[in-house]
């Protein structure tokens, strides 16, 4: 067994060396792809790194009104709690608000000046919550104004924040289905072109095949050189692709994108390196093989 692997994988290599430029031609296309299906991976990765982001920034608060008790507003975030979309809910009392502002204002005194100028506390108590998906805050949202409690609600700062949570599940939502697109187009553009090259390799083998089948050879001895020029491709491709990646991530997306998300994409790169390379390596592996399967088998058949 151990024979006739290190026979057909010397077999292998040789064929992907004799073949030249159509090797050239084959690593090339499967590195483009999977230099595509990595940028995918890259922006699919970072994306759910930026709605996790997204979602620990963005809360909804729900204020009440000045006269409303302490204890309502625990009951009414015991209420929150139970609903499967609230990851979270945390009382704001006047004190800590009125805390929070001067906090967040110390740049800018003529402000804090006006607030003491006041002699009460003018700032209203609030419950945060935080949703366990960013989709579910409308729902959450809509809840509350339905609720028991509308009565002691004097607003719901949702509105504000929903434009900007649309727009970045739309966005999410739009590389998703343009990442399954390219990544299905890509894959099959690479499995044709290798498929076509392993295919010239097998008719320039045509007479040596033929002399093995005659002599006994199972198709297993006969296919496996082939699967291995196929292995080979998709190794190659996978290392030069992910060699291409990392100046890519590290250099153009600056230029790509804004500054603000740059940090995000690099550090989740930079996180999922190994992750991404292995995915590389067993997608290209595996759409070589894909497509020696495809060539070999159609000769075999005939």
């Amino acid at each position: 067994m151990l024979l006739t692997i290190s026979r057909t994988l010397k077999a292998g290599f040789q064929n992907f060396y004799r073949n030249g430029s159509l090797s050239v031609a084959a690593v090339s296309i499967l590195t483009l792809s999977l230099l595509i299906i990595s940028i995918i991976i890259v922006l699919s990765i970072t994306a759910n790194l930026g709605l996790k982001f997204i979602q620990d920034k963005i809360d909804i608060r729900v204020y009440f009104k000045s006269d409303t008790d302490t204890s309502k507003m625990m009951d009414f975030r015991s209420e929150i709690l139970r609903y499967g979309e609230v990851k979270s809910a945390d009382i704001v009392s006047k004190e800590r608000a009125l805390s929070e502002f001067k906090t967040n204002n110390t740049n800018k005194p003529e402000i804090l000046k006006a607030i003491e100028a006041v002699q009460d506390n003018p700032l209203l108590a609030s419950v945060n919550i935080k949703a366990t998906d960013p989709e579910k805050y409308s729902v959450i949202a809509n809840s509350i104004e339905n609720s028991a409690y509308k009565e002691d609600i004097a607003s719901i700062n949702y509105q504000q924040y929903k434009l900007v949570i649309d727009r970045f599940n739309s966005t999410i939502k739009t590389i998703r289905k343009t990442g399954v697109f390219l990544f299905i187009l890509f894959s099959l553009i690479a499995i044709l072109i290798t498929f076509n090259v392993i295919r010239m390799t097998i008719f320039n083998h045509g007479t040596e095949i033929e002399i093995m089948r005659l002599v006994g050879a199972s198709n297993n001895y006969i296919r496996l050189p082939f699967v291995f020029e196929g292995i080979i491709y998709g190794a190659a491709s996978a290392c030069i692709a992910i060699v291409l990646l990392i100046p890519m991530v590290r250099i153009l997306t600056p230029y790509i994108i804004g500054s603000s998300y740059v940090n995000v994409i690099q550090s989740g790169f930079s996180t999922y390196f190994i992750l991404i390379f292995l995915i590389q390596l067993l997608l290209g592996t595996l759409l070589g093989v894909i497509s020696s399967l495809l060539a070999i088998r159609r000769y075999l058949k005939t």
